[in-house]
């Protein structure tokens, strides 16, 4: 009985030692027990907490958060506008003058937004207003030590939280930056905005991993926990997950190529090597909408797209039509004359004809089948192979071809009819 009492005593010795050191086990009801808190424990959370408020901190902090932008601007405004001082108007006659003063005066407000004074004033007001965020929870820290929450391995929540904090909003202030500069470009040079993109893409990706990666170096220094080690889950999850990270790199690698060699962008016309054809919806970094054009979505993998051959309508500016016809072989005397009629017609029907000598126009017999004499039109219009345009032009070329045959008193040879006599 003295041994068992004995090892029943060392037990929850060793459960109200572990209690006791843990971050947040058996600790998160005191949080909650405030209405169970007595007077002289409240009195002795004011005290504490009047310890580490400082008036003049505040102050400082309070003016810097909201009024320091406006007071700027008022110094920006008096500055500017300088000698020039609003004057009341006497009469009708001064309302003009007046107005084209208050004018300016908005005009010099406008130019404080966008000088580099209203920058600094914007940075310094959201910089004491984070401070204001990191004075809140110093005091929610002093409050809960109170109360009896201590995390002996939480380190130091407050300098943690103002840690994070900070470094969060100044990756933000990266990336406003990056947008800043990357908006400017594009201006100068609307044509590379697909690479833009691209680029601002990327510079995101880089801040987002490297805000992680410093998050976690602060968890370290001031909690002791290297949240690297969680990923660790021995040899066997590390290849699993490194073949699984193949293909997403893949994925990433061929998105990346897809957007950076202006092989094809959003809006594109495009036909791929395995049949897939229809206009690009949006291309991101894994997947690739693509609208057919039966206005179905099709959602395909970049691994499945990169490398194959591709025709990217959008970017071709000229097209070719062959047209094909038949004739008996008594009409061939009349043939030429009747091309060169054709050919007169298409020219006074489709302007867009290219008749300049850089693509082939011509009409002629092209061969000598069993039953009936073919005719070739080859043509070259300066249009899009794609579109409302291109099918009305192709359309105007036929009706321009029949116009022709029909002036030359040529009929067609009818396909059926010569099938029905070679298969008597």
């Amino acid at each position: 009985k003295y041994q068992a009492v004995k090892e029943a005593s060392a037990l929850a010795g060793k459960v109200s030692s572990a209690v006791a050191s843990s971050a947040l086990a058996g600790k998160i009801s005191s949080i909650f027990q405030v209405s169970g808190l007595s007077r002289d424990d409240i009195h002795q959370i004011l005290a504490n907490v009047y310890q580490i408020i400082h008036a003049f901190d505040l102050i400082v902090l309070l003016m810097f958060g909201w009024l320091f932008v406006p007071a700027l601007g008022v110094v920006y405004a008096v500055l500017h506008v300088g000698k020039g001082k609003i004057k009341r108007a006497a009469s009708r006659n001064d309302l003009k003058k007046n107005e084209s003063v208050v004018g300016q005066q908005d005009e010099n407000n406008c130019g404080y937004e966008s000088s580099y004074i209203y920058q600094f004033a914007v940075h310094v007001s959201q910089m004491a207003k984070l401070a204001i965020l990191v004075y809140l929870c110093d005091i929610v820290v002093v409050a809960l030590h109170t109360i009896g929450y201590t995390a002996e391995k939480g380190g130091n929540i407050s300098n943690l939280f103002a840690k994070i904090l900070y470094t969060s909003w100044i990756a933000r202030r990266i990336q406003c930056f990056k947008t800043y500069f990357l908006t400017k470009f594009l201006r100068r040079c609307p044509e590379e905005c697909d690479k833009v993109q691209l680029v601002s893409n990327i510079l995101d990706l880089t801040v987002i991993a490297l805000l992680i990666v410093k998050i976690m170096g602060y968890f370290a220094m001031e909690t002791g926990i290297a949240l690297g080690s969680i990923a660790a889950f021995g040899t066997t999850s590390t290849l699993m997950i490194s073949f699984a990270s193949q293909e997403l790199a893949k994925g990433v690698a061929n998105g990346i190529e897809m957007t950076a060699s202006d092989r094809f962008f959003e809006g594109d016309n495009v036909h791929f090597g395995d049949g897939t054809q229809g206009f690009i919806v949006k291309m991101g970094f894994l997947r690739t909408k693509i609208r057919k054009y039966d206005g179905a979505i099709l959602d395909v993998p970049n691994a499945q797209l990169g490398g194959q051959r591709l025709v990217n309508v959008s970017k071709t500016k000229t097209c070719q039509v062959l047209t094909k016809l038949r004739f008996s072989y008594d009409d061939i005397p009349r043939i030429p004359g009747a091309l060169e009629l054709c050919k007169d017609e298409i020219k006074a029907a489709c302007p867009e004809l290219i008749t300049d000598g850089s693509k082939p126009f011509w009409a002629m017999i092209s061969s000598f089948e069993t039953l009936f004499v073919e005719v070739t039109f080859n043509t070259n219009f300066s249009l899009p192979p794609t579109g409302e345009k291109f099918w009305a032009n192709r359309q105007e070329l036929f009706l321009a071809i029949d116009r022709g045959v029909k002036k030359a008193g040529l009929n067609y040879a009818h396909p059926l009819d010569y099938e029905k006599a070679a298969h008597i």
